[in-house]
């Protein structure tokens, strides 16, 4: 599984099931490539809820960048709310931050998700 924007492939993990979405980086110290999380097109939230790395979110829609947050900081476990991410897409992939600034990526580049074949 990879994903590949403006000409750079990344290894992906590709996170498809409602409790996958509910996990997503949920307790991991690290990230190696990005993590993908297949989404019905629509606006979504993300939050960083008992994340210990800062990550890039990036919302896609149509094949396209259609919203990039930045440098989203870890859960600050002193805050009454965690603040939201949202965008309009049908994936969401998080990057370690600083990834999409260092890539140069903007709103309107292609992204190109390579998933798994499903078993049949």
């Amino acid at each position: 599984m990879s994903v590949t924007i403006n000409r750079k492939t990344f290894n992906a993990e590709y996170l498809t099931t409602p409790k996958e979405h509910a996990n997503g980086m949920m307790g991991r110290t690290h990230l190696d490539g990005c993590v993908v999380f297949k989404m019905e097109r629509g606006e979504h939230s993300f939050w960083m809820k008992s994340c210990l790395i800062p990550l890039d979110i990036v919302f896609v829609l149509n094949k396209r960048i259609s919203h990039i947050h930045h440098n989203c900081p870890v859960e600050d476990r002193h805050r009454m709310t965690l603040p939201r991410y949202t965008g309009i897409g049908d994936h969401v992939i998080e990057f370690p931050a600083g990834t999409a600034n260092a890539e140069g990526w903007k709103v309107g580049d292609m992204v190109k998700i390579k998933a798994p074949k499903k078993l049949t």
